[in-house]
């Protein structure tokens, strides 16, 4: 019996339970899936062009790295101005996109985080209405409304523009609102009662109290909204004609009929291009994304 004891003990301190051991290998072909695209679109951008396709595997004779040189230099959009066609470099796309993915990502993380917390918090009819009325929406796709939101942008001003298109993004209709719903609800009523006998009121209770013990949630939801926005192409493309962003560029780059970039090495080392500032932000903030969103609440 207490042979069996140590044998349980031993087998629980080394952590190499069957179990463990196929989780853990199931992680590593996880991961090497993850990482054999990069590391193949990495090679694939040092190639020649014109050997790429007796070429298997993308192993280069001879390293091309002036392809990121040439990619850089033809990483570009025309556009349309009052003083004629200009064309954007890709540091004037880096600009724009921060611009956009920055602000629209606060600006569709901030929104439902409040709208969450005053209907979570504060039990009204219209508040039970509100909940319902982000479920149906989720559920029920809303198809063929594009003219009418370009039209009601340029009624109102807010066309090519950036305040315009963070006021079109700050909007509650998402799955992190229910996100941050649940959260709020988890919240027991003693923090607000505390808060209100120290004389705050509603306003400062949510950003003294609420807010910094959703903080980590709340960043989480924020970069991952900005890799969302970062990668978006097509709102850019319609709603912000002059102001392309790099995934816009991708955009034309990828469709161009430019004989030096047409080869496939070239447009796999523009992608790589888009790439790097992903991964700089991914190694920079890697743990956060992969946080816990529900970290967060009562301490003891």
């Amino acid at each position: 019996m207490i042979d069996k004891k140590r044998s349980v003990k031993q087998v629980r301190g080394n952590g190499r339970s069957p179990l463990m051991i196929i989780l853990f290998v199931l992680l590593i072909v996880y991961a090497v899936t993850i990482l054999l695209p990069i590391v193949w679109g990495l090679f694939e951008a040092l190639m020649d062009g014109d050997k790429i396709e007796s070429t298997i595997i993308p192993w280069p004779s001879d390293w091309k790295f002036d392809n990121f040189f040439k990619a850089f230099g033809f990483f570009y959009v025309p556009v349309e101005s009052e003083i004629g066609t200009v064309y954007p470099d890709l540091w004037f796309m880096f600009g724009y996109t921060m611009l956009y993915a920055v602000g629209s990502a606060f600006m569709a993380t901030f929104v439902p985080c409040i709208v969450a917390y005053l209907t979570a918090r504060f039990d009204y009819f219209f508040s039970r209405l509100i909940n319902v009325f982000v479920v149906v929406a989720i559920a029920l796709p809303i198809v063929g409304s594009l003219p009418s939101e370009i039209q009601m942008a340029k009624t109102l001003g807010l066309y090519d523009k950036f305040w315009g298109i963070w006021i079109m993004k700050s909007h509650f209709i998402s799955v992190y609102y229910l996100i941050f719903y649940a959260r709020f609800k988890s919240f027991p009523t003693s923090y607000e009662e505390a808060a209100q006998i120290d004389g705050a009121g509603h306003l400062r209770i949510f950003f003294r109290v609420i807010l910094p013990l959703v903080k980590n949630l709340f960043w989480t939801v924020f970069l991952i909204m900005f890799i969302a926005f970062w990668n978006d192409y097509y709102t850019p493309l319609v709603y912000m004609p002059t102001y392309p962003t790099v995934a816009y560029g991708m955009w034309y780059f990828n469709n161009s009929t430019e004989n030096v970039i047409s080869n496939v090495p070239m447009k796999i080392t523009g992608c790589v291009l888009m790439l790097i500032p992903i991964l700089v932000l991914f190694a920079i903030f890697g743990k956060r994304l992969m946080g816990n969103l529900t970290e967060g609440g009562d301490k003891e």
